[in-house]
């Protein structure tokens, strides 16, 4: 069993942020909740997007980690 390797990262401590954008850019909805995301994207107006980006936290202060990402296609494709 020594050559089994797995692809499924540990469980990360950093938080994860969703935010639901209209067509022009504009901000819809945002929070941690991946499940009020779909249902706030579903409501949305055609052509509003689904950005997720990770954030490390101490008891103060949030810093971005990474580049934020556009999941719409993702997260419409997981839809059907």
């Amino acid at each position: 069993m020594s050559n089994v390797y797995t692809i499924h990262p540990k469980k990360s401590e950093l938080i994860l942020f969703y935010e639901v954008l209209t067509p022009e850019g504009e901000n819809e909805w945002g929070g941690a909740s991946a499940e009020h995301c779909i249902q706030w994207l579903s409501l949305a107006p055609s052509g509003s997007r689904v950005l997720v980006s990770a954030w490390d936290s101490d008891e103060e202060d949030a810093h971005l980690v990474g580049q934020t990402l556009d999941i719409t296609e993702i997260v419409r494709a997981a839809s059907l």
